[in-house]
C-alpha cells in the first residue's frame, strides 16, 4: 500500500510536469513556450477588450441567458460559460436540468477556486489559462518526441492561434480538456507511465464525454509496448471512471444516468443522423453564410438578431470541417494508429450528431478536442517550401479569423 501511495504521489500531474520540464526542455524551448502563451493570450484578450469597447453589445434577451457582463472576466463567460458559472455557484438542480449536459470537473474546479475568494468568471478564466499552458507543453513535447523541434514549434503556434483558440482563455472546457487528453497521451507515449495516463484520462472523461475515447490511443500504446508495460496496462481501466462517476451521480440525483443526453436532444435538438444528410444541410447553410460574409457589416453591428453571425458561422464550420478531413487523410501515415482512430472519431461525432439550429453548430470548437490534427498541420507547415513564410501566412489568416470571432464572442453575438 505504501508503494502504491508513493507511486500515486510521484505520478501527480504537476509533479510529473515539473520533472519532465526539468529533464526534457532546454532554455530555448521554455522561452518559446512562454512567449507563445503570453503573446497569443494577450492577442485574444486585447482584441476582445477593444471589441467590447468599440462594438455595440447584443441585448441580453438575445444572448447569454439574459446576462450582461459586469467586468472583464465576464466578457469571457458568454454562452456556455454561463452554464458553467451556474453549476459552479449552485450545483446541478432540477430547475436547471439542462445543465446536466455539462460535465462536472471544470465547474468543480471553479467552485473550489471561489472558496478562496473571487468570482466564478475570474476563476474560470484563470483555470483555462493554466490549462492552456499545460496544453501547449504537452503538444510541444509529443510533437518534439515524434517529429522533432520544427514540427513541435509549428504545432504549438498553429494551436495557439487557431480561430477557436479564443476559448482557451474563456470560461469553457476546451483548454482543460486538451491539457488532460494530450497529457494522457504524453504520459503513455513519452513518459511511459500508464498510471499517470489513466488518471489524466479519467479526469478528461469527467470534463467532456469524448474523453472516454482516450482508451483507444492508450490501449494502442500498451499493445505496441506490451512487453515493456505488462500488467500496468490495467491502469488504463481508470479512464472510464470519470464518465461512470458522473453518470452515477446523475442517477442518484435525478434517477436517470443519461439525463444529460436526453436534455441535449430536447433542448439543442441533437440526435443521430446520417452523415451525408448532415453534410448536405451544412453545404446549403454554408452557401447562405458566404452571402453574409460578402456583406460583413451586419455580422458585427446588427443588434436585432443573431442571424448574420449564425450564417457566417455556418460557412466557417463547413470550411474547417473540410480542412480537418483533409488533414485526417494526410495523417494516416503520420500519426500513431490509435491516436488517428481517436482523432477520426472526435471529428466524426459532431457530424453524426447535428444540432437542430445549424447542422455543424460549434464543430470548429469541438474539433479542438482532436488535438492530433495540429500535429499533422504542424508537420506539413514545418516542411513546406518557403517554410517560414508559409507558416506565418497561415498564422496571419488563422489569427485574423480568430480576432473576428473574439469580437463576436465578447459582444454577445453567436460564435460558431
Amino acid at each position: 500500500m505504501w508503494d502504491l501511495c508513493c507511486s500515486l504521489i510521484h505520478s501527480f500531474p504537476i509533479i510529473r510536469f515539473v520533472k519532465a520540464a526539468r529533464e526534457y526542455l532546454d532554455k530555448d524551448a521554455w522561452v518559446f513556450l512562454l512567449g507563445v502563451f503570453v503573446i497569443s493570450r494577450l492577442f485574444f484578450f486585447g482584441v476582445g477588450t477593444a471589441a467590447a469597447a468599440l462594438l455595440p453589445q447584443m441585448p441580453a434577451d438575445l444572448s447569454d441567458h439574459h446576462r450582461i457582463p459586469v467586468d472583464f472576466f465576464e466578457l469571457w463567460a458568454r454562452w456556455d460559460g454561463g452554464w458553467y458559472m451556474e453549476i459552479a455557484s449552485h450545483g446541478y438542480r432540477l430547475e436547471m436540468i439542462d445543465a446536466t449536459n455539462f460535465f462536472p470537473l471544470y465547474p468543480l474546479l471553479i467552485r473550489s477556486g471561489t472558496l478562496l475568494g473571487g468570482s466564478p468568471a475570474l476563476w474560470g478564466v484563470l483555470i483555462s489559462l493554466v490549462a492552456c499552458f499545460f496544453a501547449f507543453f504537452f503538444l510541444y513535447r509529443i510533437a518534439n518526441e515524434l517529429w522533432g523541434e520544427h514540427t513541435a514549434r509549428a504545432t504549438t503556434l498553429c494551436f495557439a492561434f487557431f480561430p477557436a483558440a479564443i476559448f482557451l482563455n474563456a470560461v469553457y472546457t476546451e483548454a482543460l480538456f486538451v491539457a488532460l487528453s494530450a497529457g494522457s497521451f504524453w504520459a503513455a507515449r513519452v513518459r511511459r507511465n500508464l498510471l499517470l495516463a489513466g488518471v489524466l484520462g479519467a479526469l478528461a472523461a469527467a470534463t467532456r464525454n469524448v474523453g472516454v475515447l482516450l482508451l483507444i490511443p492508450l490501449a494502442s500504446e500498451w499493445l505496441r509496448n506490451r512487453r515493456e508495460f505488462g500488467w500496468r496496462g490495467l491502469w488504463l481501466g481508470l479512464v472510464p471512471v470519470g464518465l461512470l462517476a458522473y453518470t452515477a451521480f446523475l442517477w442518484s440525483r435525478f434517477g436517470d444516468p443519461f439525463i444529460g443526453v436526453v436534455r441535449q436532444e430536447i433542448t439543442w435538438g441533437r440526435r443521430l443522423q446520417d452523415p451525408l444528410t448532415t453534410l448536405d444541410r451544412a453545404w446549403k447553410e454554408a452557401g447562405a453564410g458566404l452571402k453574409q460574409v460578402l456583406d460583413p457589416a451586419p455580422i458585427f453591428l446588427d443588434q436585432t438578431t443573431l442571424g448574420p453571425s449564425l450564417d457566417a458561422g455556418a460557412l466557417l464550420n463547413f470550411a474547417l470541417l473540410m480542412l480537418f478531413c483533409l488533414l485526417l487523410v494526410a495523417g494516416v501515415p503520420l500519426l500513431p494508429k490509435g491516436l488517428w482512430v481517436y482523432t477520426l472519431l472526435v471529428v466524426l461525432i459532431p457530424v453524426l450528431n447535428p444540432a437542430a439550429r445549424q447542422a455543424l453548430e460549434s464543430i470548429w470548437r469541438y474539433e479542438l478536442d482532436a488535438f492530433a490534427i495540429f500535429f499533422v498541420l504542424g508537420w506539413i507547415l514545418s516542411r513546406a517550401p518557403l517554410r517560414r513564410p508559409t507558416l506565418w501566412f497561415w498564422l496571419l489568416i488563422s489569427g485574423a479569423i480568430g480576432a473576428a470571432e473574439a469580437a463576436l464572442f465578447v459582444t454577445g453575438r453567436w460564435v460558431v
